[in-house]
């Protein structure tokens, strides 16, 4: 009892109706995208719904049919919305969508392409495959549809720079901005070139230097303005080294997180585009696993439950597993309030990191399933974690407890989405519907779970434990009285099959194995033959444990019979014996064994062809039994080897799931040895109708290689029935012989095979090994003298390249010795020409200093004359003023002699006849003084002087000093003569 709760299905629910919302006709909307290549003529969308917590009055009402005009974009006809009804439901399942069109007079369902909540948790954007967008308000209870489509939409996020607006971006990297209050269509970008996968932004949106957005395409990560869509950045790797699987913000954050397929982890900054740190999560994990206590062990969720055999993952025993090219790390998720990150491994493990330093904090083993998409609950915190599985499921899961799990939907999801306020969940299913789940009952009914889990343990608590017994050591006689194969076969008959935890301890009760270990272990110390050493290098089988196992059984089988070890088919029976016990080679050995000694006895007796014997008894009882079906197959020249021994030599293991052939062998281990012919004749009989709808042979031979939908106790009720009501002539039982155990302490020879063929085989196998062996010998010999003679020849080359670079390098060095001696040749000519140009300019040097002393004697000279040129304007100056003095006096004195004339003379003459002879007398003394003094300076100015020698090029300051002088005289001269009118007119 694993108290898994399973999911609601439609039937399972009662009084919720299934209504009609309203119907649109084709001719009442024009498409205002040209990209939309599928039409319809009718849609309907159709809700189922169920909710507790919003009570309404008119529950009971009944919602009819309303035609809607579609509007395009920035269309002024206003939306018609459309009421709906969430109703009671216990399971949580509070609305169901999905969106049927009538074509041709058939109901077609639409698929959902993307569905997203906003940020306030209240309404539900849902987009179809043929880009029509539905809104649905769950506060007033109303959907609509918006008045454009988005073709092959992928991805819808609410936009964080306005309420009502939604980012969409599509499969050929187009990214759209729609209002879906206003039914706009907004801009538009071509942004990448593949699908829009991911899409994030930091806590610092809203700051306008900050609107870039992480989008991922595929393998491809840019950044983008949301504002303008355009891209800002593009993130470079070497994408030759490893692929891009992961790009998204980092909660509260401005900083974004880069996962590769090398399972590394890189935080890069958004500013500078560079890594700050990284992660290895998967070594972390394996160090853990390695460096973990002996008594400690990892917490396991285990989805299969004793009744639920459908819950397995899909096994298959072609020796093949996952291809692990991609990594191991297969989705993530953060907290609500981004402390943690959770991966998911394609190994089947949870790892809870902490996204400050990126170290492992916890570890959870997910034994039978793998989830490839995760959310966490916001409340309780860091507890619940939604996700789905491989397999499609929905589950639920309590990291407190691995306990206590629910399957929240049993098939068909393929993406779910929480809304912010983690009270509602969505759940996108493959069959094209859209279930909005509560996660308050889910979360109630996860509770119930733990507490009815608890009483029924307490209930059923076995006062008196089981004696203890270990499969590997054999069963005692206490147990053996338990186990007695008549109660066995009745528990058989009403389950179906056994319990999973005492399954393998039944099989040892009734196959009576002896567990002889120390037989076994002396066939182990034999060691692989040689035919299983080369043809254990042909299996593909990733998991190395489960490899080496396969190797080990079948050595120890080829070692007890030889025929074995030529049994290409052995490996594909011993696998699925290997995965169920993969720590037990004792008990795996001993059942393949005992298998072999009672119902594979007819197998090898025409080895290596198909067991003929054995295939015609399965032909014969299906003759009998359905004719037809046999002249199909004569028809398609089908023979027995491929509808018989296909299924034979890989005990049903490529045609059945796990849990399917758990259950299948149950019953054929309870049975007599003959029982699989049955089981052979009741499959194709089960599958008829399939098989006789093939088209060619190539199609039937495929169906019996691969996994295909059938009801195991189907397929063994009738198996039994063919059984009962065989004829004897036709029965089995007379060829083969009843059950026998293998005796305590040996392992009795099986020799129902073509002994002689086998030794001839290891004889030629023996030959053959040693003719290799010596042509290896002669082939070493041949490559030892090829290597020799590529030795000398390499040798020779060496000294041929030697010479011929020793040539070479005297060539370069003759050339560069000529080019050196050219060099210095140039040189020198460049030396003497800077000599003669040094000379030149030396000159011009010494020419200028000369000119520049001759200016600097001129300058002297012409300050010297400047000085003389003074001191003979100061002297004139002074003998003026002197002049001036004297003509004053001599004034002063004619004055007074008038004066005194005039009172001497005042009777008589006038006085210019009384003082005419003193006045004659002084113009003449002025006269003559005049006279003297120009004498004076004339002889001044004409006294030679001293003879200097000039140059040429000093002719010209001599002529204007010559030329100063003859101004200076005529000024002197003016200035006598006007002295002279002067006086002239005084008299």
């Amino acid at each position: 009892m694993d108290g898994i709760v399973g999911p609601i299905k439609k039937e399972d629910v009662t009084g919720i109706p299934s209504v009609t919302l309203h119907e649109f006709k084709q001719a009442d909307y024009t498409d205002s995208e040209a990209d939309i290549e599928e039409d319809f003529t009718e849609e309907h969308l159709e809700l189922e719904s169920s909710y507790q917590d919003v009570p309404t009055e008119d529950s009971d009402a009944t919602i009819t049919q309303a035609k809607s005009v579609r509007s395009l974009p920035l269309s002024n006809t206003p939306m018609r919305k459309y009421p709906f009804k969430l109703k009671q439901n216990d399971s949580g399942n509070i609305l169901t969508v999905h969106h049927t069109v009538n074509e041709g007079g058939q109901q077609l369902r639409i698929q959902i392409a993307a569905c997203c909540f906003n940020e306030l948790s209240n309404k539900l954007v849902i987009i179809d495959k043929r880009g029509n967008v539905f809104v649905f308000d769950f506060v007033n209870k109303r959907y609509w549809r918006l008045g454009f489509r988005i073709a092959r939409a992928k991805l819808v996020r609410p936009s964080p720079l306005h309420m009502s607006d939604y980012i969409v971006g599509n499969k050929v990297g187009q990214v759209f901005i729609i209002d879906v209050d206003n039914s706009v269509l907004g801009p538009r970008g071509e942004v990448g070139n593949a699908s829009l996968e991911e899409l994030s932004w930091s806590n610092r949106f809203l700051n306008p230097c900050t609107s870039n957005a992480l989008m991922r395409f595929g393998s491809d990560a840019v950044l983008v303005n949301l504002r303008t869509l355009e891209v800002s950045h593009q993130l470079d790797f070497d994408e030759s080294r490893y692929t891009l699987k992961f790009a998204a913000f980092l909660p509260n954050s401005d900083q974004f997180l880069i996962g590769f397929s090398n399972d590394s982890l890189h935080v890069w900054s958004s500013h500078s585009l560079c890594t700050l740190r990284m992660a290895q999560p998967i070594k972390a994990r394996n160090r853990k696993l390695r460096l973990m206590p002996s008594g400690e062990s990892v917490p396991e969720f285990v989805l299969r439950g004793s009744d639920n055999s459908d819950m397995e993952d899909d096994l298959t025993f072609d020796c093949q597993d996952h291809d692990y090219a991609d990594g191991l790390l297969v989705s993530y998720c953060f907290t609500p309030d981004g402390n943690k990150m959770c991966l998911s491994t394609l190994d089947g493990y949870l790892l809870l990191l902490n996204v400050a330093s990126f170290d492992l904090e916890k570890l959870y083993r997910l034994t039978d399933f793998t989830l490839r998409q995760m959310a966490f609950l916001a409340q309780p915190k860091e507890r619940i974690v939604f996700g789905i599985t491989a397999r499609n499921q929905a589950v639920m899961l309590d990291l407190t407890n691995t306990d206590y799990k629910l399957i929240v939907q049993r098939e068909n999801a393929i993406d779910l989405t929480l809304s912010r306020d983690g009270k509602l969940l969505s759940v996108t299913s493959r069959c094209g519907e859209v279930n909005v789940w509560s996660t308050c009952r889910l979360f109630n009914a996860l509770q119930a779970q733990v507490r009815c889990l608890g009483q029924m343990k307490s209930t059923f608590k076995q006062l008196k434990p089981l004696p203890p017994c270990s499969v590997s050591r054999g069963v005692n006689q206490e147990v053996r009285h338990l186990l007695k194969p008549e109660r066995l076969r009745a528990m058989l008959k009403e389950y179906g099959c056994y319990p999973e935890k005492y399954r393998f301890l039944i099989w040892t009760s009734l196959l009576e194995l002896p567990c002889n270990g120390t037989q076994f272990q002396a066939l182990i110390k034999l060691g692989p033959p040689p035919m299983v050493r080369n043809q254990a290098k042909k299996l593909k089988i990733k998991n190395e444990a489960q490899r080496r196992g396969v190797i080990k059984i079948w050595s120890c089988l080829a070692q007890w019979c030889k025929v074995l070890a030529h049994a290409d088919f052995m490996p594909h029976i011993i696998y699925p014996f290997v995965k169920q016990l993969p720590k037990n080679g004792l008990v795996s050995f001993e059942v393949i064994a005992t298998l072999v000694l009672n119902h594979f006895e007819l197998w090898f007796e025409f080895h290596p062809l198909p067991p003929s014997n054995y295939l015609a008894m399965c032909e014969n009882i299906l003759q009998d039994c359905d004719g037809k079906l046999c002249r199909f197959y004569k028809s398609q020249e089908i023979l027995a080897k491929d509808f018989a021994w296909s299924l034979l030599s890989t005990a049903f293991s490529e045609v059945l799931e796990e849990q399917q052939w758990l259950s299948l062998w149950d019953n054929i281990i309870s049975e007599q040895p003959w029982f699989p012919v049955f089981l052979v004749v009741a499959y194709n009989l089960v599958n008829r109708e399939v098989i006789i709808r093939l088209p060619d042979k190539r199609s039937v031979l495929s169906f019996f290689h691969e996994q295909n939908p059938v009801d195991v106790g189907k397929l063994l009720s009738k198996a039994r029935r063919l059984m009962a009501r065989c004829e004897l002539a036709l029965h089995p039982q007379r060829f083969m012989h009843r059950f026998s155990g293998i005796p305590k302490g040996v392992y009795p020879k099986f020799l129902k095979y073509p002994s002689e063929w086998i030794e001839q085989q290891e004889d030629q196998a023996i030959s053959l090994i040693k003719h290799n062996q010596e042509i290896d010998a002669r082939i070493r010999h041949l490559e030892l003298e090829e290597v020799q003679i590529m030795e000398r020849l390499e040798n020779g080359l060496k000294q041929e390249e030697h010479a011929r670079r020793l040539k070479e390098m005297e060539k370069l060095y003759q050339d560069t010795i000529y080019r050196e001696e050219e060099r210095i040749t140039c040189q020198r000519k460049m030396l003497l020409t800077y000599q003669m140009e040094v000379r030149r300019r030396k000159s011009e040097v010494i020419t200028k200093l000369q000119e520049s002393e001759q200016r600097r004697k001129v300058l002297e000279m012409e300050k010297e004359i400047d000085l003389l040129m003074h001191s003979i304007e100061r002297e004139r100056r002074r003998q003026n003023q002197q002049m001036q003095l004297a003509e004053d006096e001599i004034r002063n004195q004619e004055m007074e002699l008038l004066a005194q004339r005039y009172y001497s003379e005042t009777a008589g003459a006038p006085l210019a006849q009384k003082y005419f002879d003193n006045i004659q007398k002084l113009c003449n003394q002025r006269d003559q003084l005049q006279k003297n003094l120009r004498d004076m300076t004339m002889e001044h100015l004409q006294t030679p002087a001293t003879s200097v020698q000039f140059q040429p090029h000093l002719v010209d300051i001599e002529n204007s000093i010559l030329e100063i002088q003859r101004e200076f005289t005529e000024i002197i001269t003016t200035e006598t003569t006007a002295r002279g009118c002067k006086s002239n007119i005084l008299n």
